[in-house]
Protein backbone atom coordinates (compact mmCIF):
# COMPACT_ATOMS: atom_id res chain seq x y z
CA UNK A 1 0.00 0.00 0.00
CA UNK A 2 1.32 3.63 -0.88
CA UNK A 3 -0.77 6.45 0.04
CA UNK A 4 1.87 8.36 -1.62
CA UNK A 5 1.49 6.78 -5.01
CA UNK A 6 -2.18 7.31 -4.59
CA UNK A 7 -1.93 10.66 -4.49
CA UNK A 8 0.27 11.46 -7.22
CA UNK A 9 -1.80 9.87 -9.79
CA UNK A 10 -4.89 11.90 -8.84
CA UNK A 11 -2.32 14.97 -8.33
CA UNK A 12 -0.78 13.87 -12.28
CA UNK A 13 -4.68 13.25 -13.34
CA UNK A 14 -5.62 16.70 -12.59
CA UNK A 15 -2.95 18.66 -13.90
CA UNK A 16 -5.11 19.90 -16.73
CA UNK A 17 -7.36 22.59 -15.59
CA UNK A 18 -10.85 21.81 -15.27
CA UNK A 19 -10.53 18.76 -13.42
CA UNK A 20 -11.79 16.94 -9.93
CA UNK A 21 -11.76 13.92 -8.67
CA UNK A 22 -12.65 12.30 -5.07
CA UNK A 23 -11.46 8.46 -4.04
CA UNK A 24 -12.67 6.66 -0.95
CA UNK A 25 -10.71 3.78 -0.21
CA UNK A 26 -11.77 0.50 2.08
CA UNK A 27 -9.30 -2.03 3.17
CA UNK A 28 -10.20 -4.19 6.35
CA UNK A 29 -10.35 -1.44 8.87
CA UNK A 30 -9.37 0.96 7.19
CA UNK A 31 -10.58 4.07 5.09
CA UNK A 32 -8.57 6.52 3.18
CA UNK A 33 -9.73 9.78 1.10
CA UNK A 34 -8.29 11.49 -1.34
CA UNK A 35 -9.40 13.86 -4.01
CA UNK A 36 -7.94 17.13 -5.86
CA UNK A 37 -10.93 20.30 -6.29
CA UNK A 38 -13.44 17.53 -5.22
CA UNK A 39 -16.27 19.89 -3.56
CA UNK A 40 -15.59 22.37 -6.80
CA UNK A 41 -19.08 22.85 -8.52
CA UNK A 42 -19.35 21.69 -12.02
CA UNK A 43 -22.26 21.27 -14.37
CA UNK A 44 -24.27 17.94 -13.64
CA UNK A 45 -25.13 16.41 -17.18
CA UNK A 46 -26.42 13.04 -16.78
CA UNK A 47 -25.02 12.49 -13.18
CA UNK A 48 -28.59 13.77 -11.83
CA UNK A 49 -30.44 11.25 -13.58
CA UNK A 50 -29.60 9.09 -10.39
CA UNK A 51 -31.76 11.84 -8.64
CA UNK A 52 -34.78 11.14 -11.19
CA UNK A 53 -34.73 7.57 -10.43
CA UNK A 54 -34.70 7.75 -6.80
CA UNK A 55 -37.55 9.65 -7.20
CA UNK A 56 -39.54 8.08 -9.58
CA UNK A 57 -38.61 4.96 -7.57
CA UNK A 58 -39.76 6.29 -4.62
CA UNK A 59 -43.28 7.87 -5.84
CA UNK A 60 -44.12 4.54 -7.04
CA UNK A 61 -43.45 3.22 -3.82
CA UNK A 62 -45.59 5.54 -2.19
CA UNK A 63 -48.37 5.68 -4.78
CA UNK A 64 -47.63 8.64 -6.16
CA UNK A 65 -47.00 6.93 -9.86
CA UNK A 66 -48.31 4.01 -11.63
CA UNK A 67 -45.63 2.15 -12.37
CA UNK A 68 -47.35 0.45 -14.70
CA UNK A 69 -48.87 2.77 -16.69
CA UNK A 70 -47.75 2.52 -20.26
CA UNK A 71 -46.98 4.90 -23.05
CA UNK A 72 -46.05 4.51 -26.77
CA UNK A 73 -42.27 4.66 -27.89
CA UNK A 74 -43.96 7.02 -30.18
CA UNK A 75 -45.85 9.07 -27.31
CA UNK A 76 -42.38 9.67 -25.86
CA UNK A 77 -41.96 11.78 -28.53
CA UNK A 78 -37.50 11.24 -29.23
CA UNK A 79 -36.46 14.55 -30.60
CA UNK A 80 -34.44 14.50 -33.60
CA UNK A 81 -31.08 14.95 -32.16
CA UNK A 82 -31.66 12.77 -29.52
CA UNK A 83 -29.63 9.24 -29.01
CA UNK A 84 -32.16 7.00 -27.62
CA UNK A 85 -32.44 3.61 -27.41
CA UNK A 86 -35.98 4.12 -28.20
CA UNK A 87 -34.96 4.16 -31.30
CA UNK A 88 -34.61 0.52 -31.35
CA UNK A 89 -37.94 -0.18 -30.43
CA UNK A 90 -41.21 0.00 -32.88
CA UNK A 91 -43.38 2.92 -32.30
CA UNK A 92 -46.50 1.32 -31.67
CA UNK A 93 -44.34 -0.65 -28.88
CA UNK A 94 -45.92 -0.05 -25.38
CA UNK A 95 -43.30 1.17 -22.51
CA UNK A 96 -44.50 1.33 -18.78
CA UNK A 97 -43.11 3.62 -16.18
CA UNK A 98 -41.05 1.57 -14.27
CA UNK A 99 -39.13 0.37 -17.85
CA UNK A 100 -38.36 4.14 -18.33
CA UNK A 101 -36.65 4.47 -14.98
CA UNK A 102 -34.49 1.36 -16.11
CA UNK A 103 -34.21 2.67 -19.88
CA UNK A 104 -33.09 6.03 -18.46
CA UNK A 105 -30.80 5.32 -16.09
CA UNK A 106 -29.08 2.22 -17.65
CA UNK A 107 -28.62 3.95 -21.47
CA UNK A 108 -28.76 7.91 -19.93
CA UNK A 109 -31.68 7.96 -22.26
CA UNK A 110 -33.28 11.58 -22.87
CA UNK A 111 -36.85 11.15 -23.91
CA UNK A 112 -37.24 8.76 -20.92
CA UNK A 113 -35.81 11.19 -18.17
CA UNK A 114 -37.80 14.06 -19.85
CA UNK A 115 -41.32 11.85 -19.22
CA UNK A 116 -40.75 10.98 -16.00
CA UNK A 117 -39.38 14.68 -14.91
CA UNK A 118 -42.86 15.71 -16.38
CA UNK A 119 -44.48 13.34 -14.45
CA UNK A 120 -42.65 13.49 -11.26
CA UNK A 121 -42.38 17.62 -10.97
CA UNK A 122 -38.39 18.75 -10.38
CA UNK A 123 -39.61 19.60 -7.28
CA UNK A 124 -39.27 16.01 -6.37
CA UNK A 125 -36.06 15.16 -7.90
CA UNK A 126 -34.83 18.49 -6.27
CA UNK A 127 -35.89 17.19 -2.98
CA UNK A 128 -34.04 13.84 -3.11
CA UNK A 129 -30.60 15.92 -3.51
CA UNK A 130 -32.02 17.77 -0.27
CA UNK A 131 -32.78 15.00 1.89
CA UNK A 132 -29.12 13.29 0.30
CA UNK A 133 -27.68 16.16 2.20
CA UNK A 134 -26.19 16.96 -1.19
CA UNK A 135 -26.03 20.68 -0.57
CA UNK A 136 -23.85 22.28 -3.15
CA UNK A 137 -26.01 20.33 -5.99
CA UNK A 138 -28.87 22.16 -7.75
CA UNK A 139 -31.45 20.77 -9.81
CA UNK A 140 -33.82 22.57 -12.68
CA UNK A 141 -35.61 21.26 -15.54
CA UNK A 142 -33.40 20.78 -19.24
CA UNK A 143 -35.57 20.84 -22.43
CA UNK A 144 -33.21 18.95 -24.05
CA UNK A 145 -32.17 16.14 -20.87
CA UNK A 146 -34.99 16.75 -18.99
CA UNK A 147 -33.07 17.51 -15.85
CA UNK A 148 -30.13 20.11 -15.75
CA UNK A 149 -28.08 21.30 -12.66
CA UNK A 150 -24.70 21.54 -11.07
CA UNK A 151 -22.99 19.33 -8.65
CA UNK A 152 -19.83 18.05 -6.70
CA UNK A 153 -17.49 15.01 -6.54
CA UNK A 154 -18.33 14.64 -3.23
CA UNK A 155 -22.37 15.01 -4.23
CA UNK A 156 -22.08 12.73 -6.66
CA UNK A 157 -20.65 10.19 -5.01
CA UNK A 158 -23.59 10.14 -2.31
CA UNK A 159 -25.94 10.29 -5.43
CA UNK A 160 -24.25 6.89 -6.89
CA UNK A 161 -24.86 5.42 -3.22
CA UNK A 162 -28.24 5.64 -2.72
CA UNK A 163 -29.31 4.83 -6.05
CA UNK A 164 -27.20 1.39 -6.43
CA UNK A 165 -28.26 0.63 -2.47
CA UNK A 166 -30.39 -2.57 -3.76
CA UNK A 167 -32.15 -2.63 -0.29
CA UNK A 168 -33.32 1.01 -0.92
CA UNK A 169 -33.96 1.48 -4.44
CA UNK A 170 -33.61 -2.06 -5.89
CA UNK A 171 -34.98 -0.87 -9.22
CA UNK A 172 -32.84 1.57 -9.34
CA UNK A 173 -29.57 -0.56 -8.38
CA UNK A 174 -30.84 -2.87 -11.10
CA UNK A 175 -30.41 -0.44 -13.99
CA UNK A 176 -27.03 0.57 -12.73
CA UNK A 177 -25.56 -3.07 -12.76
CA UNK A 178 -26.67 -3.81 -16.06
CA UNK A 179 -25.90 -0.23 -17.57
CA UNK A 180 -23.99 0.55 -20.72
CA UNK A 181 -20.55 -0.20 -20.62
CA UNK A 182 -17.89 2.16 -21.48
CA UNK A 183 -13.76 2.47 -21.50
CA UNK A 184 -13.51 5.01 -18.50
CA UNK A 185 -12.78 3.46 -15.19
CA UNK A 186 -11.17 1.01 -14.61
CA UNK A 187 -9.20 1.19 -17.55
CA UNK A 188 -9.53 -2.05 -19.60
CA UNK A 189 -11.96 -3.93 -17.66
CA UNK A 190 -13.89 -6.51 -18.71
CA UNK A 191 -16.84 -8.51 -17.42
CA UNK A 192 -14.98 -11.06 -17.06
CA UNK A 193 -13.40 -9.04 -13.79
CA UNK A 194 -15.97 -7.06 -12.69
CA UNK A 195 -19.80 -6.00 -12.43
CA UNK A 196 -20.34 -2.57 -13.33
CA UNK A 197 -23.54 -0.27 -11.85
CA UNK A 198 -22.00 2.44 -13.87
CA UNK A 199 -23.20 6.36 -14.59
CA UNK A 200 -21.33 8.30 -17.00
CA UNK A 201 -21.98 11.49 -18.61
CA UNK A 202 -20.65 13.35 -21.87
CA UNK A 203 -21.65 17.15 -22.90
CA UNK A 204 -19.13 19.41 -24.88
CA UNK A 205 -16.36 20.08 -23.32
CA UNK A 206 -17.34 17.89 -20.17
CA UNK A 207 -16.97 13.94 -19.59
CA UNK A 208 -17.73 12.43 -16.02
CA UNK A 209 -17.71 8.96 -14.02
CA UNK A 210 -18.67 8.35 -10.85
CA UNK A 211 -18.17 4.65 -9.62
CA UNK A 212 -18.26 2.17 -6.56
CA UNK A 213 -15.67 -0.14 -6.89
CA UNK A 214 -15.84 -3.85 -5.39
CA UNK A 215 -12.72 -5.44 -5.51
CA UNK A 216 -10.60 -8.11 -4.23
CA UNK A 217 -9.65 -7.32 -0.69
CA UNK A 218 -11.84 -3.24 -0.04
CA UNK A 219 -13.80 -1.26 -1.71
CA UNK A 220 -13.30 1.88 -3.78
CA UNK A 221 -15.43 4.73 -4.73
CA UNK A 222 -14.26 6.95 -7.38
CA UNK A 223 -15.62 10.50 -8.45
CA UNK A 224 -14.06 12.33 -11.79
CA UNK A 225 -16.09 15.58 -13.08
CA UNK A 226 -14.86 17.77 -15.51
CA UNK A 227 -15.30 20.58 -17.48
CA UNK A 228 -13.88 22.82 -20.53
CA UNK A 229 -11.63 19.49 -21.79
CA UNK A 230 -10.36 20.30 -25.23
CA UNK A 231 -10.98 15.98 -25.91
CA UNK A 232 -12.85 14.09 -23.41
CA UNK A 233 -11.61 10.87 -25.46
CA UNK A 234 -8.35 11.55 -23.90
CA UNK A 235 -10.22 12.78 -20.30
CA UNK A 236 -11.89 9.57 -20.08
CA UNK A 237 -8.48 7.72 -20.61
CA UNK A 238 -6.69 9.78 -17.97
CA UNK A 239 -9.77 8.45 -15.79
CA UNK A 240 -9.23 5.29 -16.44
CA UNK A 241 -5.25 5.48 -15.77
CA UNK A 242 -5.72 7.26 -12.63
CA UNK A 243 -8.04 4.90 -11.52
CA UNK A 244 -5.94 1.73 -12.15
CA UNK A 245 -2.72 3.57 -10.58
CA UNK A 246 -4.93 4.47 -7.10
CA UNK A 247 -5.90 0.51 -6.95
CA UNK A 248 -2.80 -0.35 -8.12
CA UNK A 249 -1.26 1.99 -5.20
CA UNK A 250 -3.49 -0.27 -2.39
CA UNK A 251 -2.60 -3.21 -4.16
CA UNK A 252 -6.51 -3.40 -5.13
CA UNK A 253 -7.78 -5.87 -8.25
CA UNK A 254 -11.36 -4.63 -9.42
CA UNK A 255 -14.00 -7.70 -9.38
CA UNK A 256 -16.95 -5.46 -9.60
CA UNK A 257 -17.98 -1.60 -10.59
CA UNK A 258 -21.54 0.52 -10.09
CA UNK A 259 -20.64 3.44 -12.18
CA UNK A 260 -22.87 6.15 -13.10
CA UNK A 261 -21.41 8.66 -16.08
CA UNK A 262 -22.39 12.22 -16.99
CA UNK A 263 -22.30 14.31 -19.50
Amino acid sequence: MSIAAAERALADYATEPGRSALVRISVDDRTWEGGVAADAVRPAASLLKLAVAIAAEEAIADGALDGARRFSVAELGAEPGDRSVLDLLDPGRDVSVAELLGLMLGSSDNPCARRLVELLGIDRVADVAARLECAATAVWTDAEAGVGGTTTCRDALTLLAAASDPVRHPASARALRHSIRNSRIPLGATEDDIRIAHKTGTLSGLAHDVAVLECVGGTAQVAFLTEDQHDTLVTGYAMGICTRQVLDAWGLSVRTTVSAVGG
